[in-house]
């Protein structure tokens, strides 16, 4: 009985994990539609907001509930497309849907109290211009912040500078990986060798620090695997300054 009941925490957690990849596979396929939406809900969110600074909304009134309703339906549009992109992106949305939520129903709630001063209590929202300011504000700063987490969910290459330095391992995708193979392109059949006959002692010792080794097999630079075979007259690529061998590190930190 011990052994049964200690097996269904892990099943959970299986299905839970399945369930959750299923959901992520459901919105990776409808990810444009869900781009779409964002964006229309974005533009109507932009029209709402409009036209709560421009026309007087009295609190609890029939218009004002149709808003909030409006408002949250739109919002959840927004939130629906960025939460299966990671907690980064959910965070930053969620912060941007606050500050656009408050920026269209902030003058609404606020504007009653226009011209109203209160002794030692005043907040300096005491003129339309000041509502209206402090509306725009929250409005556009969430609208930054939710296309800030829609580009970090969706295409954050966008924010990598223009002369970013690509990363190490790019170099070495241009070389092939040799495969052991005994029949080359081009005729070359030679008989094969171990690689690490073509090393020296030294070299052995630090070859725990290969992944692959760059290596001229019959004039032509490919990549090989430490303990793989080439055939007789290849040769291994060295640094000039150091004679050490040239090929892709196996740990991050060694440059080789």
């Amino acid at each position: 009985m011990m052994t049964s009941n200690s097996r269904l925490p892990s099943s959970s957690k299986n299905d839970l994990n399945s369930r959750c990849s299923e959901i992520c596979k459901w919105f990776e396929k409808r990810q444009s539609i869900l781009l779409v939406l964002a964006a229309v809900s974005i533009v109507l969110l932009f029209v709402l907001h409009i036209t709560i600074v421009t026309v007087h909304v009295f609190p609890g009134s029939i218009f004002q509930k149709s808003v909030i309703v409006t408002t949250a339906v739109l919002i959840l549009m927004i939130g629906v497309s960025v939460c299966w992109k990671g907690m980064v992106p959910i965070a930053v949305c969620a912060l941007g849907l606050t500050l656009l939520y408050a920026g269209i129903l902030f003058p609404s709630y606020v504007m009653e109290m226009v011209g109203e001063t209160y002794y030692k209590s005043s907040n300096g929202f005491t003129t339309e211009k000041s509502v209206l300011n402090a509306a725009h504000g929250y409005f556009f700063l969430g609208i930054g912040m939710v296309i800030f987490s829609i580009i970090i969910g969706y295409k954050p290459a966008i924010l990598y500078t223009r002369n970013r330095p690509e990363p190490l391992d790019v170099i070495w995708k241009e070389y092939p990986i040799w495969y052991d193979n005994v029949n080359v392109v081009g005729g070359y059949n030679e008989p094969l060798v171990s690689l690490k006959s073509l090393m020296t002692t030294e070299e052995k010792y630090l070859l725990w620090r290969y992944e692959l080794v760059l290596t001229d097999i019959f004039g032509t630079p490919h990549l090989v695997k430490p303990d793989g075979r080439v055939p007789v007259s290849s040769t291994i690529f060295r640094d000039k300054e150091n004679l050490s061998m040239m090929g892709k590190a196996k740990y991050p930190g060694y440059f080789v």
